[in-house]
């Protein structure tokens, strides 16, 4: 087994002397959790869980708070040779050199694909993970969508920020900010269509992302079943001419979620077809 750390410090409010809320900060706590549950989960086995009884769940383990303003310490504990490194072709005889960097990295690009944050300065092994199973990711940030929503309730409530860190490394910070942007989804009831590059496609889920050329960046999508059943072999086709470098898009109907500032947050797809 590999125990990698995991740390939160709460300050600000009544955090700097070393109390909060006692439910909004629990609640808080829980959500770190869970989110940690979902990736520690993803790496060990592969897989995407939402909820029930899974491996993830039993891999998390928090020690007692500690001042200072308030310390909060998590241990993750993983096997020696994770599904995911498989995906890497990173042999099992060097395996748990990278465990922690891995987990650092899936967690740093989940937290901050769910801020709203693209990271352009990923690892390498990072940047091939998103090659080879870019759609599972952003299923990934999806399934954590409500759990870091439920890490930002002590923000306000006895913390002004939390920061987050993977061994001694910054991974994220919670803020007044990122507070308003995961609670606030502003639905356009307007339909629109544009060409996209599939950039990550799960076709389990129907979550992935696109490159928008407008915005130059990419976003997140999400379907319903029913959508996701007629243009699956669509989305399927995209991404492998992304892959491929074909310079051939994807039609996409769609709707946008926004964040209170105006930034589109997701597009729900309603139809696609391969572009003309």
């Amino acid at each position: 087994m590999v125990g990698v750390p995991f740390r939160l410090v709460l300050t600000g409010d009544t955090a700097d002397q070393h109390q909060f809320q006692g439910y909004d900060g629990y609640m808080a706590l829980a959500g770190f959790a869970w989110t940690l549950s979902l990736v520690s989960n993803y790496i060990d086995t592969g897989k995407i869980r939402h909820r029930g009884d899974f491996p993830g769940r039993h891999s998390v383990r928090a020690s007692a708070l500690a001042r200072g303003s308030l310390l909060a310490d998590f241990t993750v504990f993983l096997t020696a040779h994770p599904e995911v490194l498989a995906v890497l072709g990173i042999p099992g005889a060097i395996a748990t050199n990278v465990v922690s960097s891995l987990i650092y990295d899936v967690a740093k690009r989940v937290i901050g694909r769910n801020l709203g944050q693209d990271d352009r300065s990923l690892s390498p092994n990072m940047t091939k993970l998103l090659d080879n199973r870019g759609g599972d990711i952003e299923a990934l940030v999806a399934a954590t969508e409500a759990s870091i929503r439920q890490s930002h309730s002590v923000i306000g409530n006895g913390a002004q920020a939390i920061n987050i860190y993977g061994g001694n490394n910054i991974i994220n910070v919670y803020n007044d900010q990122t507070r308003q942007y995961v609670l606030q989804n502003v639905e356009d009831p307007e339909v629109h269509e544009k060409n996209f590059s599939v950039a990550a496609f799960n076709a389990n889920s129907g979550y992935g992302s696109v490159f928008d050329f407008d915005l130059g960046r990419t976003v997140p999508i999400s379907m319903t079943k029913e959508v996701l059943s007629s243009v699956r072999s669509t989305f399927t086709w995209g991404l492998d001419q992304y892959a491929n470098r074909t310079g051939k898009h994807v039609s996409v109907t769609y709707r946008r979620i926004f964040a209170m500032d105006g930034t589109p947050k997701r597009y729900v797809v309603l139809k696609a077809k391969h572009a003309v």
